[in-house]
């Protein structure tokens, strides 16, 4: 500033009133300051609620900006903990669905893995694994419903023999975010949205098991896999392959993995898998017609046992009319305990004779 004009501000200063003036000044300029301050922090809190609103509906960028912020520990010289995602592609098991663009890939060469496999009450119920675990991101492509995406994973890998263990659809019925939650489980962040599937089950695989995990929302999908090096003993060996090798040389085959409670004949969940694959056979042979036969053991009347069997093979054929097959290619029969396959005579026996089966008409 020009000194003389310097001079005459500060010589203004000394005049009458020059004090209010300074004051007024004063105020003003802190009401200025208060309400950039106010606006900042508005500013910032409606940052964090988008933020916030983005992290419940299962935004990646949240996920990556969550990770930028609070980079995991390493060692002191830096090295890059082993269950750092690496730049692999996707798993050989299965491919992503067409359009999905992979947001992420983690990979660790031996871990613990809580797999959900059920509800225990509002909490969800989990299994504990140990082995090998992939864990793979995808972002939906625009457009597609989480049924298709979902129907698209579950065919692929039941085709690869897939026994699938528990499914569930919509939010409520799943409770991903119940205490704790999917996210805190084991990393599947479907958010908020209601729209959302899954499916969990097991497959042979090289030399052992697979067991994989699929989750859709409609933004992004779920893949997990964790492989063990030995095979389960559990798994019942039935697949579409199977069955239609047994019908081709018998014209009839045993649908084994089938299970009812005592005396009733609703179907219980884990005859699922073994209902997939007799599904998947009517799909890949668009021509097969198929009986389906009920059988029991000779523990009751004639007559109840004929009814119960009956039922049985009934309720097999509305399953597998519910995945899809059409209603002239099937038809069921109950023979009670007239055709058995071994001797009633101890439970072993009985329990070969307690069957469903498949008949090629």
């Amino acid at each position: 500033m020009h000194r003389k004009t310097l001079a005459l501000a500060l010589a203004g200063c000394m005049l009458p009133g020059a004090p209010a003036l300074a004051l007024d000044f004063g105020d003003s300029l802190r009401h200025t300051m208060e309400r950039a301050a106010k606006g900042e922090v508005e500013r910032k809190v409606d940052q964090e609620t988008r933020k916030a609103t983005r992290c419940a509906l299962g935004d990646a960028r949240c996920e990556a900006s969550a990770r930028a912020e609070n980079p995991p520990a390493g060692d002191a010289d830096d090295t890059p903990l082993a269950d750092t995602p690496d730049t692999g592609g996707d798993h050989p098991l299965v491919s992503p669905y067409r359009g999905s663009i992979r947001a992420e890939r983690n990979v660790q060469a031996y871990t613990d893995y809580e797999r959900i496999v059920g509800r225990a009450g509002k909490a969800s119920r989990t299994e504990r694994l140990e082995g090998k675990l992939t864990r793979l991101k995808y972002d939906n492509p625009k457009g597609r419903s989480t049924f298709e995406i979902a129907h698209n994973y579950r065919d692929a890998l039941t085709g690869r023999g897939l026994r699938v263990d528990y499914e569930c659809v919509k939010r409520t019925a799943c409770a991903t975010t119940g205490k704790p939650s999917w996210q805190a489980i084991n990393g599947i962040n479907l958010g908020i949205a209601g729209d959302v599937r899954y499916f969990t089950g097991r497959l042979q695989y090289n030399d052992g098991t697979a067991y994989v995990a699929v989750a859709v929302n409609p933004q992004v999908t779920y893949l997990h896999v964790l492989e063990t090096a030995r095979l389960d003993q559990g798994m019942v060996e039935v697949d579409a392959a199977a069955l239609a090798a047994g019908l081709e040389k018998d014209g009839r085959v045993r649908l084994d993995g089938i299970h009812f409670d005592t005396g009733k004949a609703t179907l219980k969940a884990d005859s699922n898998p073994a209902l997939d694959q007799a599904a998947l056979l009517m799909r890949q042979q668009a021509t097969l017609k198929l009986l389906i036969a009920g059988h029991t053991d000779n523990v009751g009347g004639d007559s109840a046992n004929r009814q119960l069997s009956q039922r049985r093979a009934e309720a097999v054929r509305n399953a597998l009319l519910a995945r899809g097959v059409s209603a002239e290619r099937l038809s069921a029969q109950g023979f009670g305990s007239t055709v058995p396959v071994a001797d009633n005579a101890d439970e072993a026996g009985r329990a070969q004779n307690r069957r469903v089966e498949l008949v090629k008409q």
